[in-house]
C-alpha cells in the first residue's frame, strides 16, 4: 500500500527588483505617516499664500475702480451744476419776456405784443403756441403759463439731470467697487490665518493638537477660497 506524500511547498524566490519595489513603498508609507502633517501643512502654505496675494491684487484693483467711479461722478455733477445754470438763466429769459408779453396783451398794445413774440426764444415758442390754444380764463388770456406745459422743455436742463443720474450711477458703482474691495482684503485676512495656523501645526508634538490646527487651517482655506471665487474678478486686461 503506497503512502501518502504531502506535497512540499516551493520556496518563494523574492527577486531583487520585488525587494527594491517593497522597501521603497514600505520606506514611503512610514514617511507619509511620519510627515503627512508637515505635507499638509506646505501644501496649505502654498495654497493659502498664492490666494493671499490673489486677494490683494483683486482689493487693489477694485480700490482703482472706486476712485476713478468717485473721480467721473464729481465731474459729471460739475458738469450737471454747469447745465442747470445755463438752463436756468433761459428760464429766467423766458419767464421775463413772457410776462412782458403778458403786461403789453393786457395793454392792447399789439406793435409791443408782436415785437416781444418775435423774440421768443425758440424752444418757448411751442409751449406758447400750445397755451394759445388751452381754455380762457376770466382775464381773456389762457389759464395758467406755458411753463405747465409738457411743450415747455429745455435741452440744457435734460444735459443737466442726464449728468446727476450719471453722476449717481457712478457713485452707486464706486460704493459697489468699495465694498468688493473691502470683501477682498477679508479674503486676505482669511488667507493668513490659514498661514497661521497651518504654520504652527507642525510646531505641536501632539497628534491630536496638530491635526486640529490644521484642520482649522482647512476650515478657514475652503471659506476664504468660497468668498473670494464669489466676487467679481477683475483680471485687468
Amino acid at each position: 500500500m503506497a503512502e501518502n506524500v504531502q506535497p512540499v511547498d516551493a520556496p518563494v524566490v523574492v527577486t531583487e527588483d520585488e525587494d527594491e519595489r517593497t522597501g521603497f513603498a514600505e520606506a514611503a508609507r512610514t514617511a507619509w505617516q511620519d510627515e503627512r502633517v508637515e505635507i499638509v501643512a506646505a501644501i496649505l502654505l502654498s495654497l493659502a499664500t498664492v490666494l493671499s496675494a490673489w486677494g490683494a491684487y483683486q482689493a487693489t484693483r477694485w480700490s482703482g475702480v472706486q476712485a476713478n467711479s468717485y473721480a467721473s461722478s464729481a465731474a459729471l455733477r460739475a458738469e450737471s451744476v454747469r447745465h442747470g445754470s445755463i438752463a436756468s438763466r433761459q428760464i429766467q429769459v423766458d419767464v421775463a419776456t413772457f410776462i412782458a408779453w403778458s403786461n403789453a396783451k393786457a395793454g392792447d398794445d399789439t406793435k409791443l405784443t408782436t415785437f416781444y413774440q418775435n423774440r421768443f426764444r425758440d424752444e418757448f415758442k411751442p409751449a406758447f403756441a400750445a397755451w394759445l390754444t388751452g381754455p380762457l380764463g376770466p382775464s381773456g388770456l389762457p389759464v395758467g403759463t406755458p411753463f405747465d406745459l409738457p411743450e415747455y422743455h429745455l435741452a440744457q436742463q435734460a444735459v443737466s439731470d442726464q449728468n446727476l443720474a450719471d453722476a449717481e450711477a457712478n457713485l452707486a458703482q464706486a460704493q459697489a467697487a468699495n465694498q468688493t474691495s473691502d470683501n477682498f482684503v477679508l479674503t486676505a485676512v482669511l488667507f493668513a490665518s490659514v498661514l497661521f495656523f497651518a504654520g504652527m501645526a507642525a510646531r505641536f508634538r501632539p497628534k491630536w493638537l496638530r491635526w486640529l490646527m490644521l484642520g482649522v487651517a482647512l476650515i478657514v482655506c475652503v471659506i476664504g477660497l468660497g468668498v473670494e471665487f464669489s466676487l467679481p474678478q477683475n483680471v485687468g486686461f
